[in-house]
């Protein structure tokens, strides 16, 4: 049996994939259907989903619970890997395509990296709140 947490955490991160892919359409006049699947930009629906869930379980089950910590150190490494190592793989593959293009070497089929993996603070934040405000609306 699904839980009303489950619910809440899948509508936070659908949420917040909508609202990168409207506001990337808008931004780029054209509907960029990609953009709901992919990652990267704002805001990030990572970390709306965790924070989405640890903050549903602390009002479910309360700060001082073991599920709440888990779901905390859970989301904590969510969104250290979304600011951190993934945003830093995004640069790496921005600086090696520029390099390819630089050099005029040609890779595969011409198939630049990815470049949007990770996130900013602001989109980070963005995505907190996202999360937050979705689990509190829930009435967890």
């Amino acid at each position: 049996m699904t839980t009303p947490l489950v619910y809440s955490t899948l509508f936070a991160v659908l949420l917040a994939q909508a609202i990168k892919f409207v506001r990337e359409s808008i931004q780029h006049r054209q509907i960029l259907w990609s953009r709901f699947f992919e990652p990267g930009g704002m805001p990030s629906s990572h970390t709306a989903l965790v924070v989405s869930l640890f903050t549903g379980v602390a009002l479910r089950q309360g700060i001082y619970s073991d599920l709440f910590a888990a779901t905390a150190a859970i989301g904590a490494v969510v969104i250290f890997d979304a600011m951190g190592i993934r945003r830093s793989a995004g640069e790496h593959a921005r600086t090696i395509n520029w390099i390819l293009v630089f050099l005029r070497i040609r890779r595969g089929e011409d198939v630049p990296l990815k470049e949007r993996l990770g996130h900013s603070p602001p989109e980070v934040l963005a995505g907190a709140v996202l999360g937050f405000l979705v689990a509190w609306a829930a009435g967890m």
